[in-house]
């Protein structure tokens, strides 16, 4: 990963920050935390199940994250996947189907 790059940004996607690397902070279920841009803060929390965020160096990044991440595709940066499984679409495809 380039040292651009905040600790939030997955190797494998290749979209840049968006401001400060520390505006959120991503917790996992088991008590991982990852600090990141809110760009791949609220990739993180879409790929990641049971994920949430908290508020890091920037007022309201939290906020606008998660309002992001609800829209956003669980491992967007992988085009080509196929997308017919509920875990595999955002949350808020899942509710227009009622799932």
């Amino acid at each position: 990963m380039p040292d651009d790059r905040c600790p939030a940004a997955h190797a494998d996607d290749p979209t840049p920050c968006d401001g400060p690397g520390d505006a959120v902070t991503i917790l996992d279920g088991n008590g991982g935390a990852a600090v990141g841009c809110e760009h791949h803060g609220a990739r993180m929390l879409a790929s990641i199940d049971g994920a949430r965020v908290e508020p890091g160096s920037v007022v309201g990044a939290a906020t606008r994250a998660a309002a992001a991440a609800d829209t956003i595709r669980p491992f967007c940066w992988y085009e080509g996947a196929p997308r017919t499984e509920p875990s595999q679409l955002s949350h808020a495809e899942n509710r227009a189907h009622g799932v």
